[in-house]
């Protein structure tokens, strides 16, 4: 007898009162470790935790996929009790689900994710969680019952998942079709001279950290308490101090960080990101020590917006 036919032999001779209590105090204890762990920016020790978090993105996919294959037992074998590969698969679906929301909740907290997108993926996990496990609990109703109860567990997955998928990769993911699909003709970037006293941060630094930065450090998704979608919140900086030091390129986190070697592990943007062009580094620089951004640079760094973009 395998181990997950004994979890689901045992669950299933529990009371139905038995098992309603179990799923709401697995799930309710979801939602105290969530409040306890705020996703708040913060990022913090101990190592042990930041990596187990790190399991949130391998945990998931599994209990997902299983959780979409159980409503096609039951659809095509439509028994009037759920069967045994019904049972384990739900059960399996219910733990994984929990499982991958527990990594998720400490994820963010101690990899400091913070954020309306990253909360409302949070609360959604929750409640996918919840749902996967009340379709676990209701194997022992009737076959309509049964398959309503998991294509909603799927629905509320779905919506955690979606949300999820925009943090990860972009707005509107996985609807939205490659850029390459649609191809828009590159508009040629507007740059005021000098000598019409450009601003330089309006049009020429802001547009190259939204291209680069905001994803991770914006409004749905902050990272290091920092947010970049904005000249305040760079002022006001993150759990580092401010993002930039006027006139002091070495003491400027922002400037540092993209200025290190591309291996170094605090090189920004991250590895999976496409990297600043040496004129966007420039044109930040220039920005930083107070100096106009000279007309090539500024147009080059703009121009490579527009080729990032495509």
């Amino acid at each position: 007898m395998t181990p997950l036919h004994r979890i689901e032999e045992r669950l299933h001779a529990l009371t139905f009162r038995q098992a309603a209590g179990l799923v709401a105090g697995s799930n309710l204890f979801l939602v105290a470790l969530a409040l306890a762990l705020p996703a708040d920016g913060e990022m913090r020790g101990p190592a042990l935790l930041s990596i187990l978090g790190n399991f949130h993105i391998l945990a998931l996919h599994i209990p997902a996929a299983v959780l979409l294959v159980v409503p096609l037992f039951e659809f095509f074998e439509r028994h009037d009790q759920a069967t045994a590969t019904v049972r384990r698969l739900s059960v399996f679906s219910a733990i994984g689900t929990w499982a991958a929301v527990l990594c998720g909740i400490v994820h963010a907290h101690f990899n400091g994710f913070a954020g309306d997108a990253v909360q409302l993926h949070l609360w959604g996990g929750i409640a996918a969680s919840a749902f996967a496990s009340l379709a676990s609990l209701l194997l022992a109703k009737e076959f309509r019952v049964r398959l309503a109860a998991q294509v909603l567990a799927i629905g509320v997955m779905g919506f955690a998942a979606h949300i999820g998928g925009e943090l990860v990769h972009e707005e509107g993911f996985p609807f939205k079709p490659n850029k390459v699909a649609s191809p828009k003709k590159a508009e040629t970037p507007r740059v005021v001279t000098t000598s019409q006293k450009r601003d330089d941060y309006t049009q020429v630094v802001r547009p190259i950290l939204e291209a680069h930065c905001v994803a991770c450090h914006g409004a749905k998704k902050v990272k290091g308490k920092l947010r970049m979608d904005s000249l305040e919140a760079l002022k006001k900086g993150g759990s580092e101090g401010p993002a930039f030091i006027q006139g002091d390129l070495k003491k400027s986190p922002m400037h540092a960080r993209i200025s290190l070697d591309s291996k170094d592990e605090d090189f920004m943007p991250p590895k999976d990101e496409k990297p600043l062009t040496k004129e966007q580094v420039q044109a930040i620089g220039f920005w930083i020590e107070g100096k106009p951004i000279p007309d090539d640079i500024a147009k080059a760094a703009l121009a490579a917006n527009n080729s990032a973009k495509k």
